[in-house]
């Protein structure tokens, strides 16, 4: 299915493309981590971490990833590459040069989210700019996943950021689009957990702050 479509609004700044539908059903894509602003120094900055609980691959080019605030506000980012996930991968889009992301992003996105604009003098890179919002994945017009988020009830302080990421399941127990809807920190049984955690020994991430786990199955409990 191709369709031919404008992205992002008035806003964009590159080209219109045709809109390819990712053959994927609800709840076969997962958002299973996110990495927000840090208390303090921090290199590694925002991501977003899917996991792909389909039986088999799936190429995540035409994916929307769109974020509605509490307030009303909307951003949304946009997959203009073809992006293979395997089944049972994590794969995790971020901010930055779609020639030269960051050695723990699969895909950064450019200018390819809302406000980017090739006349500033760097990339966005506050993907998760609201501090509570719901986060929708879409392919084709459909709803794939869908979670919320809430900093303050995460930290109990709307002034006081995270630290490290927030990120669903364990190797043991894998995200699913089921588990991931309990609001986290207010949900008892949410598989959202803190990952506050040094960078794994089997994973070495050079940078300052706390990673999380990109790319790999997370570390909840």
């Amino acid at each position: 299915m191709l369709l031919i479509v404008g992205f992002l609004g008035a806003g964009c700044a590159r080209d219109p493309l045709p809109e390819y539908c990712p053959v994927v059903e609800p709840g076969e894509l997962v958002i299973s981590e996110l990495r927000f602003d840090q208390e303090g120094s921090d290199s590694f900055g925002h991501y977003i971490e899917l996991y792909n609980a389909a039986g088999s691959a799936v190429d995540l080019r035409g994916l929307v990833l769109r974020l509605r605030s509490s307030s009303g506000d909307e951003l949304e980012l946009f997959v203009r590459d073809e992006l293979d996930i395997g089944p049972g991968e994590y794969l995790v889009i971020g901010p930055g040069d779609p020639e030269a992301p960051d050695p723990w992003i699969d895909y950064a996105v450019g200018w390819d989210i809302s406000g980017g604009d090739p006349a500033e003098d760097r990339y966005p890179d506050d993907l998760l700019r609201f501090s509570a919002a719901f986060i929708e994945i879409e392919a084709c017009g459909r709803i794939i996943d869908q979670t919320y988020y809430d900093l303050a009830a995460l930290t109990g302080d709307p002034g006081i950021k995270p630290e490290g990421t927030l990120a669903c399941g364990n190797a043991d127990s894998p995200p699913s689009a089921d588990a991931n809807d309990d609001i986290p920190g207010k949900d008892n049984d949410s598989c959202w957990c803190i990952d506050a955690m040094e960078a794994d020994p089997d994973q070495p991430l050079f940078g300052v702050g706390l990673p999380g786990s990109p790319g790999r199955p997370n570390r909840c409990p």
